[in-house]
């Protein structure tokens, strides 16, 4: 089965069609319940990620407006949902320069998606993502896309009114050279330490200092061939969309013990 099921409800929502594809021996793409459930929260994907020695900016959890007096960390500081994707809940307002602006978004923020926030140290540095196919040490990076903000767009990251017009706020730029390769290097690295399997993206954004620092993982990432970023990568790349298809086909295969591949055959049909 070609699984690109996001679940309804809860912290646990992407796993649900997987596990129910797993009870009933059902083969499927992309990573598992485990898998999905840990990274689609991104604090606890941080966790793991910073236990493998790779870098990632320092953060703290706010499950309740309490738990803002326990955040230690030194402004500007960056806030957002612990568990949504497309840049929803991130706006210009997520980079807070001091304890009453960190208030408002999180009480925000709370509010409005019933989940914690994610407060994490800001990077001013350029943003990236990074489009890997293959399952855990059977991995490869496929390219690096830089996330380059227009001068109309919302300041401070790629929030989701940017994502939603992306055709006048957004510069994609495929990015060569020593910075793709220390930018990939860190994906590739968080990719398989957190066992994701077949395809998505990795989101990295630099310090100060131009040191990549990984962001979250997308390995149930967005496959609208006009308007998600892994298929706008591909086309900087000149890879079709029905050969990513293919890759992501080829690489559940492979996980299955099926030796041959049928890119040719599935791209056929998609």
């Amino acid at each position: 089965m070609f699984n690109i099921a996001e679940g309804l409800y809860g912290l646990g929502r992407e796993s649900q069609v997987p596990a129910l594809l797993d009870a009933w021996r059902i083969p499927y793409t992309f990573s598992d319940p485990m898998v999905l459930a840990l990274t689609l929260h991104k604090g606890m994907a941080k966790h793991v990620v910073r236990d493998h020695g790779i870098v990632t900016p320092n953060f703290a959890l706010v499950a309740d407006m309490e738990d803002l007096g326990e955040v230690r960390l030194p402004f500007p500081l960056f806030a957002k949902p612990v568990a949504e994707g497309t840049g929803k809940g991130i706006a210009a307002a997520s980079r807070a320069d001091s304890p009453h602006a960190l208030a408002r978004v999180c009480r925000d923020l709370l509010q409005r998606f019933e989940q914690p926030v994610l407060v994490e140290s800001f990077l001013p540095g350029r943003e990236f993502t990074v489009g890997i196919t293959g399952s855990e040490r059977k991995s490869d990076v496929l390219g690096v896309m830089e996330v380059l903000m227009g001068p109309e767009a919302e300041a401070h990251a790629y929030a989701f009114h940017n994502k939603e017009h992306y055709e006048r706020l957004v510069d994609y730029r495929l990015v060569t050279g020593p910075d793709a390769q220390a930018v990939g290097e860190t994906a590739l690295k968080a990719w398989r330490a957190l066992g994701c399997r077949d395809g998505g993206r990795v989101d990295i954004r630099m310090d100060g200092h131009g040191v990549p620092h990984f962001l979250e993982v997308s390995p149930l990432a967005g496959l609208d061939p006009q308007r998600s970023d892994l298929a706008i990568l591909c086309r900087l790349l000149v890879i079709g969309y029905r050969d990513l298809i293919g890759r992501i086909l080829d690489s559940a295969l492979r996980r299955m013990g099926n030796t041959n591949t049928i890119r040719d055959e599935a791209a056929g049909v998609c």
